[in-house]
């Protein structure tokens, strides 16, 4: 969706930036022994030698304006490819990824799925044989050349399973995304800021908060239900006090990492008292992530700190009054964020039909059509492509400017559910217990680095 049509601005210099990265998710674990990748020994690049076929896809990325556009880019697939039939199946993602592994090691399994990066989902279905070896499909289609090094590399694993950024390509990303905040400029003027520019430190976005709460507005809307969108709120603390390279090592499983540090509490420790405190809305455990996009929408918060990934919607909901911003610079003056690429596609190792499943990946993610099916849906493609596409919204031309600021202060860090199957869930829960009172924010850090621990000794 493009609003308000204004000069365009190409990408040129923040897409070949892109750090390494992926959006968070609910974990699954498998018990199964590393198999051998499955390989297609031929590959072609259509789907004409299959005749009639139905093709399944699986799709869970949030927000309405992207699943809406994904739709289209379905539609435009059938219709170049008039003898393939597309099952699309699309789920929230807390139900997909609670679902997922056991989907895709059932006898009928979607031919595309789209699932994530990190242990938690594709490393899972990786060792355990379920998808394919990608290689051959990205020499045939030139994906090593269409996409930057960083979108493959953390898409890929070792043959045995035990390394994540190398070895076989598993899935292919469509978009980048990020988290950062976004706010309602008639709300701000409300409460007497008329310029969020000034809100761009600590120190004032916190007197901003409390402008808001005095004022009877939920300054920062939240919808943890389906535990995942707490954490995304608690890797921006940690980015207040520890550095990004620091929280990659922890991500990537270096020897010798901690969450539990004193940064990692200043962090949790933040995260405890805006709650406490009222800076999120009191029923945020309880509200799910649509439903804290549709009230932030309606005008109910200040802030809603998530992933650009809402922009679309948020932008439809708000018009002219939506605005993003990094999350402001913490004591170093530097700026902080997590994020990376969308979720991937990936290809059944079950799969009758693995060319027009690869055929439709590329569609969907590398081809002509999916650079602008990326910016209609409010967000960047994640080809090379990308870095020279020119944009009208003014909004996607702010996520974008503010991306290209992040990254030039080196404060991009990847998603913190990675380094274990069980970190996202683990670390979801305990985020609720967290908020709630229930633990505190050292137990809380004792906890997350125990299960970063016990995986560690299962590696060696």
């Amino acid at each position: 969706m493009l609003r308000n049509h204004r000069p365009s601005v190409a990408l040129a210099g923040t897409a070949l930036a892109f750090a390494v990265g992926a959006t968070g998710c609910a974990g699954v674990t498998t018990t199964s022994q590393p198999t051998a990748a499955a390989t297609p020994a031929q590959v072609g690049t259509s789907c004409d030698k299959y005749g009639k076929i139905k093709l399944t896809v699986g799709m869970s990325e949030a927000g309405e304006a992207i699943a809406n556009g994904f739709k289209d880019q379905v539609k435009s697939f059938q219709a170049a490819n008039p003898d393939v039939t597309i099952d699309l199946q699309i789920k929230d993602w807390a139900s997909s990824a609670s679902t997922i592994k056991l989907v895709m090691s059932g006898n009928n399994p979607p031919d595309v799925m789209q699932g994530n990066s990190g242990w938690a989902i594709n490393g899972a279905l990786w060792k355990a044989g379920l998808l394919l070896n990608l290689d051959p499909y990205a020499q045939a289609f030139g994906w090593n050349e269409k996409f930057p090094e960083s979108a493959l590399t953390v898409n890929k694993f070792s043959p045995d399973g035990k390394e994540l950024g190398e070895g076989n390509l598993v899935a292919l990303p469509p978009a980048i995304q990020y988290v950062g905040v976004f706010y309602n400029k008639a709300v701000l003027k409300k409460i007497g800021i008329t310029d969020p520019a000034t809100l761009d430190d600590k120190t004032a976005f916190l007197q901003a908060l409390d402008k808001a709460k005095a004022a009877g507005v939920t300054p920062v809307m939240l919808g943890d239900s389906e535990k995942w969108p707490a954490l995304h709120n608690l890797s921006l603390f940690n980015g207040w006090y520890v550095a990004p390279e620091a929280i990659n090592n922890w991500v990537y499983n270096k020897a010798g990492s901690t969450y539990d540090d004193e940064g990692h509490l200043k962090a949790s420790t933040d995260m405890r008292t805006w709650m406490e405190k009222g800076y999120f809305n009191s029923d945020a455990l309880a509200t799910s992530f649509t439903d804290a996009t549709n009230r932030f929408g309606k005008g109910e918060a200040a802030f809603f700190i998530t992933g650009s990934w809402a922009l679309g919607d948020i932008g439809k909901a708000l018009g002219d009054d939506a605005g993003f911003m990094l999350f402001p610079a913490g004591d170093t003056g530097k700026h902080a964020a997590v994020g990376g690429y969308s979720l991937p596609f990936s290809i059944s190792a079950k799969s009758k039909y693995p060319d027009c499943a690869a055929a439709f990946i590329d569609y969907v993610t590398a081809g002509e059509e999916a650079v602008a099916a990326q910016i209609a849906a409010g967000r960047p493609s994640a080809t090379k492509a990308g870095a020279q596409a020119k944009i009208d919204d003014p909004l996607l031309k702010q996520m974008v400017d503010e991306y290209g600021r992040l990254t030039t202060e080196n404060g991009l860090f990847t998603w913190e559910d990675w380094p274990t199957p069980t970190m996202l869930t683990f670390q979801g829960s305990e985020a609720q217990r967290l908020l709630s009172g229930a633990t505190s924010p050292k137990e809380y850090n004792q906890a997350v680095q125990k299960n970063w621990d016990d995986y560690m000794k299962t590696r060696s």
